[in-house]
């Protein structure tokens, strides 16, 4: 997802100096991506804290996300190529240091108390996230299903109960049958768990717990237009999950990982 689309979505929450703030960015992004939050702000005459505020009404974490999506946005086809390494790299240590901040108690409490879990992933690559998810859950005689599908239908409303709880991943939190079905489940009293991108998606307000992550975007070279997103920190999140609710479970006296 780019800014643009971050400002749309978010648009009726920005009062007068956020939108005069994301002007000032949106018409010199070469130069406010190499600038620090002190200089931007002096920038667009307005305080560090209104920048910090401004990144985290948009859905980011703060400025130095804000940072990346402008590195992102400001780096050519072949410049892009030449450094995709170190923008995958800076989005993985980006994601990583957001995740060390992210306390699992409360997710790993609601999976515990939950009479079944169902994992659910929107797409071909969130599909193989909650595979693995799966797999590794099996390996620990834990029984989690997967909902092998491209949409939940009708009749899994039908069997899914309040004592259940469903994760849902999916990248921008925005897809409208992963959207529809958490609507749907919340009012029957079933528990959510998202994985998605934005924070302030409309999923993630759904939901009863959330864990958000960061992808890197590159553009590749000879190839007009086209450009490719690593989604690998959705695996590493998953395996997270597992260990975390494993951990978890020892400390409640259940038995230990293998």
């Amino acid at each position: 997802m780019k800014l643009d689309a971050l400002i749309n979505e978010y648009y009726d929450k920005l009062n007068e100096n956020d939108r005069y703030i994301w002007k000032m960015i949106n018409t010199n992004k070469q130069s406010c991506a190499k600038m620090t939050v002190n200089e931007l702000a002096d920038f667009c005459n307005v305080s560090r804290t209104t920048i910090l505020r401004f990144a985290r009404k948009i859905g980011l974490e703060g400025f130095s996300e804000l940072k990346i999506f402008l590195k992102w946005e400001t780096q050519g086809p072949t410049k892009a190529q030449e450094n995709v390494t170190e923008i995958i790299s800076e989005g993985y240590i980006h994601a990583i240091n957001e995740l060390q901040k992210k306390d699992f108690s409360a997710i790993c409490q609601l999976m515990h108390q939950s009479k079944r879990l169902f994992i659910f992933g929107s797409g071909d690559i969130q599909n193989q996230a909650a595979k693995h998810l799966k797999q590794n859950f099996l390996s620990c005689g834990d029984c989690v299903y997967d909902l092998d599908t491209n949409q939940i239908h009708d009749e899994f409303f039908k069997i899914v109960t309040a004592e259940d709880v469903v994760i849902l991943l999916s990248l921008d939190g925005e897809s409208t049958h992963v959207v529809n079905a958490a609507k749907q489940l919340t009012f029957l009293g079933v528990k959510v768990i998202s994985i998605s991108k934005l924070k302030n998606s409309t999923l993630a307000r759904i939901s009863t717990e959330n864990i958000y992550f960061t992808t890197s975007i590159v553009n590749l070279a000879n190839l007009s237009g086209k450009t490719y997103e690593s989604t690998a920190m959705l695996f590493v999140i998953v395996e997270l999950l597992f260990v975390k609710y494993n951990l978890f479970k020892n400390a409640l006296g259940k038995d230990p990982l293998p």
